[in-house]
């Protein structure tokens, strides 16, 4: 699958503060579905397939990056918590190791919420501010052009 970043970037972006993980943590498939979910109703499907194609390099490296990285963390980050196998849905629990309580899990998904949102944010203002410089970029595909959650708030526009 294409996709913007690599395994590699999703793991020295997002997860810098992570113990070594392995690449095969992540799958191009999960960088597809943030893509998807995350990244094509900011940008839209042209400006999204110019990126894929190679094209705007330094939107690529300085905004969509980083964003995606967070985007797909956030996304598998329940995944990684937890393991599937014969025995079914288990926690790991290793030597000097102790699982954490609920309540530590709930607040780093919160914190992945937030930075993924702000990233989010970051990318829509600057492909809004750089508009004429993406002839691709349809301002009126941008989500946060016609939604927008702030402090708890819908606001649609």
């Amino acid at each position: 699958m294409i996709t913007i970043i690599d395994e590699k970037k999703v793991l020295q972006l997002a997860f810098a503060d992570a113990d070594y993980l392995p690449r095969e943590i992540i799958s191009s498939s999960d960088i597809v579905a943030a893509q998807e979910r995350y990244i094509v109703p900011i940008l839209g499907q042209r400006l999204t397939a110019m990126l894929l194609e190679g094209e705007y390099q330094e939107l690529a490296e300085y905004y969509v990056a980083p964003a995606l990285a967070f985007a797909t963390r956030l996304m598998i980050q329940p995944t990684l918590n937890l393991r599937l196998c014969e025995g079914g849905l288990v926690a790991l629990h290793g030597e000097g190791m102790e699982q954490p309580n609920q309540k530590a899990v709930s607040a780093l998904v919160r914190s992945l919420k937030i930075r993924t949102r702000q990233l989010l944010k970051r990318l829509s203002a600057f492909t809004e501010r750089n508009a004429t410089n993406y002839p691709e970029y349809d301002s009126k595909s941008n989500i946060f052009n016609r939604c927008s959650i702030d402090g708890g708030v819908v606001q649609i526009f």
